[in-house]
């Protein structure tokens, strides 16, 4: 039996996913002001290390997310 038939004999809607995303910026501080202070925090390590992202990668695998957007900032803000 094919998923169509099974889902239109009950009138039934198929069940929505929540895709979980994650995003993380290339520098050492974006949001999380003075966590450099915090013995667990690694993001001194982010330009240097590449353990850092595939630690990062294979928890949010774990975790059950499907993306981790990375965005770039190539220079100081200048706003």
């Amino acid at each position: 039996m094919s998923d169509e038939n099974q889902n239109g004999a009950t009138g039934a809607k198929p069940k929505k996913q929540i895709l979980l995303n994650a995003f993380d910026m290339f520098t050492v501080g974006h949001l999380s002001f003075g966590q450099w202070r915090n013995p667990k925090d690694r993001a001194k390590d982010k330009r240097r290390d590449l353990t850092y992202w595939t630690d990062l990668a294979k928890l949010l695998d774990k975790g059950g997310f499907v993306g981790l957007f990375l965005a770039d900032t190539y220079g100081p803000y200048d706003t």
